[in-house]
């Protein structure tokens, strides 16, 4: 079953089941209580970017220590899910945190920070805490872990240059590097499928999304797409592969939904529905769709189903900063940051309710669950709150 965390108002780490009730502080200096912390004393940490392992038993994030008009280092910290446990994988005073990914054995995170105008990618061990292993650099930076969790897949860029690289790296072992044969095309993360790896070629003038053994180099084409492209793999080894196209390039929107069946190599449109992001539902069978409302001035869910029946309207807000980051760059969260509980039925988003024609900025925003079993109800506040994430 789905546990929920995110972040407080205070900056601090909560976690509660998927339907937000029995709520429990993981952090800071709090009386417990439901949706709302009676503070003690002003945290000295200010914590960002939870994200459950992947048995669902502790939630990785940052801490940033503060107080007294200075800001301390950076720490990656893992906390047990009962409040029982917590470690200190690793401490670093020069870079800004961006993201945390969990290996899929929850035995190590991979790292990605940025400083000195530059994105560090660099892995942790558990059984080596405190020891971080470089990885690669570069702007931009995407990465995935292989499924056995030896190596970690990096799509990777030097400001200005013609042309990245895609390289698989042993992270903790002796293998050598394996740098595809090919240059990157316009996409952001690989994904994987099962044990196939998905990602972008440069191809007539497009990009040419294949599929295949990233090792040994061997792949088979799928289709070839004009602009930015965005990859989803479907959830638990089902053989499908979402993909859109944003043909203005970066920062313009997503046209339509695609899905690949890799079985056959089969293209079918589930949407031409203009989008922001998309993320697939962990049952397999709809995916979810952010969508610029330009009239309203906000974000607009949909459900987009498998099945060929219409969009499904799911309501409208204003997101959150880090709401907005992680849209930004979802399909390199998708993998790593679920939105949607394990069984499909409710949505978390973090933001301000939208009415009026403007958010109300002068409170802080609030962490909302959708109900996909009573879509006519009103969205479930939880809390104060900039961001949430299920576990799996």
């Amino acid at each position: 079953m789905s546990r929920l965390a995110w972040v407080t108002g205070d900056q601090q780490i909560a976690t509660a089941n998927a339907d937000g009730s029995e709520a429990n502080l993981l952090t800071g200096n709090f009386l417990q209580g439901h949706a709302s912390w009676t503070q003690l004393a002003p945290p000295r940490q200010s914590w960002s970017w939870p994200t459950w392992s992947p048995n669902g038993r502790w939630v990785a994030a940052f801490a940033v220590e503060t107080g007294d008009e200075r800001v301390g280092p950076v720490r990656v910290v893992s906390m047990k899910a009962d409040a029982t446990e917590e470690e200190l994988w690793f401490e670093t005073g020069v870079a800004a945190p961006i993201y945390l990914q969990w290996r899929p054995d929850g035995q190590a995170l991979a790292l990605l920070t940025q400083g000195d105008g530059e994105l560090a990618l660099g892995a942790i061990e558990r059984a080596a805490l405190g020891r971080l292993r470089p990885v690669e650099t570069g702007v931009p930076l995407f990465f995935e872990w292989t499924p056995s969790g030896s190596r970690l897949f990096c799509h990777a860029s030097e400001r200005g240059a013609a042309a990245g690289r895609l390289i698989l790296r042993d992270v903790f072992g002796g293998a050598p590097d394996t740098l595809l044969a090919h240059p990157p095309g316009s996409f952001c993360a690989p994904v994987f499928v099962g044990q196939e790896a998905i990602w972008g070629t440069p191809e007539d003038g497009g990009t040419l999304v294949v599929a295949g053994d990233a090792e040994r180099g061997t792949w088979r084409p799928l289709v070839n797409r004009k602009g930015l492209l965005a990859l989803v793999a479907a959830p638990a080894g089902v053989p499908m592969v979402a993909v859109s196209s944003a043909t203005g390039g970066e920062g313009s929107p997503y046209d339509g939904i695609d899905v690949i069946d890799l079985r056959d190599g089969s293209l079918r449109s589930l949407t031409r529905l203009s989008c922001l992001a998309f993320f697939w539902s962990p049952t397999a069978d709809w995916l979810l769709a952010a969508q610029v409302s330009s009239a309203d001035n906000c974000l607009r869910w949909w459900r987009i189903a498998l099945d060929g029946s219409p969009d499904v309207e799911l309501g409208t807000f204003w997101p959150s900063r880090e709401v907005i980051f992680m849209l930004h760059f979802f399909d390199q969260y998708t993998s790593s940051h679920p939105i949607i509980s394990a069984d499909g039925r409710y949505i978390v988003f973090a933001g301000y309710p939208a009415g009026g024609g403007h958010a109300d900025l002068s409170q802080p925003p609030r962490v909302y669950l959708r109900d996909m079993h009573h879509l006519g109800s009103p969205p479930i506040e939880v809390d104060s709150g900039a961001f949430a994430v299920f576990s799996r």
